[in-house]
C-alpha cells in the first residue's frame, strides 16, 4: 500500500545541476549580506521578540485553522510557490503544498523509527505544536505534549487542539529550558523527548540546556537541529548551509557537545543521521538520538 509520501515522490525528479548552482549562489549571497549586516546576537530577548511578539502573534491574529476543513487540511499549507527543497534525501523543485503533504507522512515515519515503541512524545520548544499535530495525523493513538516559552505559541496550539477536537491528545504548556528550576522539566521524566529546530534558537545556552534535559531523566531524546560541525565543505550545499547558520546566529555546537557527553559516559548515542527532508536548501539539519546513562 502506497503512502502519501510515496505518491508525491513518484511525481518528482531531482533538480538539475544548473538549477541547484543558481539557487546555491543566490542563497549564499543573501547569507553573506545578512552576516555583514548583523548587529545583534541571538539572545533570548531577540528570540522572544521575533517569535512571541511577531511571528506567533501574526498567526494568532489570523486564526487560519478556523478556515480549514480538517486538521490535515490545516497542516498542509495551501501555498503553491515552487522552490528547491530536500525530499527523501534529494534536492527537488517542489511546491510548498506538495512538500508539507510529503512531510506529514515522513515525519511520522522518522519519529516512530526512533521512539523505541513509545506512544507518548514530549516536544520541547514546540511553538504552536505543528510537529505534534503532524504526529497525531500519522499516529492517532499517540499522546503528545508540547512545551514552549512563548505564551502566544501555547495559546495558538490550545486553540487549534480545541477547534479540531484533539485537546485530549495534544496538550501544551510553558517551559524555559535555560532554567534548571523550571517545574515543567519534571514532565520529561521517563518520556521520549523531541526537539525540532528548537535548540538552534539558544546558541549561547546549548550545554546548559542539555544539562537540564539530562537532569530531567528522559527515557530517550531525539534532537533534530542545525548542524555546523560535521558539514562537508567540499559540498556547495553544505557551504550554503554553514553561511546561513552563521548569518542568523543559530547554534553550532550541539552535536559535538553530545559527543563529548558520550565520551564522558553520561549519555549513549543511538543514532546519528542527516535529515532526509527540509523546506529549504540552506538548513536541513541532523538527527541525534540518545539516552542518558
Amino acid at each position: 500500500m502506497k503512502t502519501g509520501a510515496n505518491d508525491i515522490l513518484e511525481s518528482l525528479s531531482p533538480a538539475s545541476l544548473p538549477d541547484r548552482a543558481a539557487s546555491y549562489a543566490l542563497d549564499g549571497a543573501k547569507s553573506l549580506y545578512r552576516l555583514a549586516m548583523r548587529r545583534m546576537e541571538r539572545t533570548q530577548d531577540k528570540v522572544q521578540s521575533e517569535y512571541d511578539g511577531s511571528h506567533w502573534q501574526k498567526i494568532l491574529s489570523r486564526k487560519a485553522w478556523r478556515d480549514a476543513k480538517s486538521l490535515s487540511d490545516f497542516l498542509i499549507f495551501p501555498d503553491q510557490s515552487v522552490r528547491l527543497r530536500k525530499v527523501d534525501g534529494k534536492i527537488m523543485r517542489i511546491s510548498a503544498q506538495q512538500y508539507y503533504r510529503y512531510r506529514l507522512s515522513a515525519l511520522g515515519e522518522l519519529i516512530a523509527r526512533y521512539a523505541d515503541g513509545a506512544s507518548r512524545i514530549v516536544e520541547l520548544g514546540t511553538g504552536y505544536g505543528y510537529n505534534l499535530f503532524s504526529l497525531l495525523h500519522s499516529h492517532p493513538d499517540w499522546t503528545l505534549k508540547g512545551f514552549d516559552i512563548s505564551p502566544n505559541g501555547i495559546t495558538i496550539g490550545r486553540e487549534i487542539a480545541a477547534h479540531f477536537g484533539v485537546s485530549g491528545k495534544v496538550t501544551l504548556d510553558r517551559i524555559d529550558l535555560t532554567d534548571s528550576s523550571d517545574p515543567n522539566l519534571a514532565a520529561i521524566n521517563g518520556e521520549v523527548v523531541l526537539t525540532y529546530f528548537c535548540i538552534e534558537q539558544i546558541p549561547y545556552d546549548v550545554r546548559n540546556v542539555i544539562e537540564n534535559i539530562i537532569a530531567g531523566k528522559p527515557r530517550r531524546v531525539i534532537n533534530i537541529e542545525p548542524n555546523a560541525e560535521f558539514l562537508d565543505l567540499k559540498s556547495p550545499r553544505d557551504i550554503v548551509s554553514l553561511l546561513y547558520i552563521r548569518s542568523v546566529d543559530y547554534q553550532t555546537v550541539l552535536f559535538s557537545t553530545l559527543d563529548q557527553f558520550e565520551r564522558e559516559g553520561r549519555i549513549r548515542i543511538i543514532a546519528r543521521e542527516r535529515m532526509p527532508f527540509a523546506p529549504a536548501i540552506n538548513n536541513d539539519g541532523f538527527l541525534y538520538c540518545w539516552e542518558p546513562l
